[in-house]
């Protein structure tokens, strides 16, 4: 889910729970990591969410909630440098629960393999419902079921 090129996997593993971790102690909720390389440190930009939405101050809030909690330092082996950030109104929907928290708004969902009754990979509508691991999605008045496990990308489309 989260990925990182130039941290090691165990070690953007390590930074991903520590910051889950204050997540579920706050309003905030985690929605991605993205790690790169600047010329001579790692950056993390770390995207969160709560309901209602993300203002600046709130990123100034989550960056000291982190400062508080100490220890980051002790997993990045390299000197780097931290960005909280808003996911946009165009928020990636990287787990189920995404999609009830999003009920009733339009995404736009691209898939791994194309649908079977349709041929389609590509969807743009109006989550209807979430049963077990199936979104519905209301495409152009027809509804359609796609799997959780067949999708490839998806963000909230305005």
């Amino acid at each position: 889910m989260f990925e990182g090129i130039f941290l090691e996997k165990a070690s953007l593993e390590k930074v991903t729970s520590f910051i889950k971790t204050i997540c579920s102690t706050s309003e905030f909720d985690l929605v991605d990591i993205e790690n790169s390389n600047t010329s001579n440190s790692a950056k993390f930009v770390i995207f969160i969410d709560k309901d209602g939405g993300i203002t600046l101050d709130d990123c100034v809030n989550f960056n000291q909630l982190i400062n508080e909690a100490g220890g980051l330092d002790d997993l990045i082996d390299s000197s780097y440098t931290l960005e909280v950030s808003s996911p946009g109104p165009k928020r990636p929907l990287k787990v189920l629960s995404d999609y009830v928290r999003f009920k009733g708004r339009k995404v736009k969902i691209k898939l791994l393999s194309p649908d079977v009754l349709s041929s389609k990979k590509v969807f743009v509508g109006t989550v209807e419902d979430v049963i077990g691991d199936k979104i519905s999605i209301n495409d152009s008045g027809k509804i359609f079921d796609i799997k959780f496990g067949n999708i490839l990308k998806a963000n909230l489309n305005l």
